[in-house]
């Protein structure tokens, strides 16, 4: 008598993976790929380049660094949320950063990550959000319920997603000019964000912008 052995199908997890580093991405590239459920369909080098490919690949989980030059990881999440509102976003971050916590959450998240995490913490993660569900990482969540006991609207959280945009290249060193280029706007229209950053933050110079995002673990 023959017996048969069925192939147990299994459903792929296709995974878009962003951040500016070409290191950090490789590491995680073979991390992913040791899952026999995971396929990392794509790579974005910043936060545009993310968004681009989203909707071109069309991942279940998009894996995304906060801190990416250009548009960052949080504007990239609300494009993509907006254009795909069933791709999985999971954030990556180094610090447990209150400011960037509920925004990020507001903004369609449905995962924090520390960069630091352990591996399985992170397959974890991805596991968990594509079940339908929700994850943060414990670190991050003791941020969040003290944020919840006492909340705050002011600081980096107060900006809007242009002004962070702003923020984040004159941190990187970058000149009016060049942030125009970049951001796809006129020099005056980058000078009104400044001032308005500059006045909601209480900083007086550049020099305070760029210590300011590197206390915060908005740029590294």
């Amino acid at each position: 008598m023959s017996s048969f052995r069925w192939k147990e199908v299994t459903t792929l997890i296709r995974i878009l993976l962003a951040d500016d580093h070409a290191m950090f991405r490789s590491g995680i590239r073979v991390l992913l790929e040791l899952q026999e459920d995971f396929q990392v369909v794509a790579e974005a080098m910043d936060g545009r380049d993310a968004v681009r490919k989203a909707l071109e690949t069309r991942p279940d989980i998009v894996l995304m660094d906060i801190s990416m030059p250009g548009m960052d990881g949080l504007a990239a999440c609300g494009e993509i949320k907006s254009a795909r509102p069933d791709t999985r976003i999971i954030l990556l971050t180094q610090y447990e950063n209150r400011e960037y916590i509920l925004p990020a959450t507001k903004l369609g998240a449905s995962g924090y990550v520390l960069k630091r995490a352990a591996a399985d913490e992170l397959v974890n993660a991805i596991r968990v959000v594509h079940s339908g569900r929700a994850f943060v990482d414990p670190a991050v969540a003791q941020v969040m319920m003290e944020e919840l006991r006492t909340p705050s609207h002011t600081g980096v959280a107060s900006l809007t997603e242009r002004e962070r945009e702003v923020m984040v290249l004159m941190a990187r060193g970058k000149t009016n000019q060049e942030i125009a280029t970049a951001l796809g706007m006129s020099v005056k229209t980058v000078d009104f964000h400044r001032a308005n950053l500059m006045q909601k933050l209480g900083l007086q110079s550049r020099a305070d912008v760029v210590r300011l995002a590197v206390k915060q673990g908005i740029v590294d």
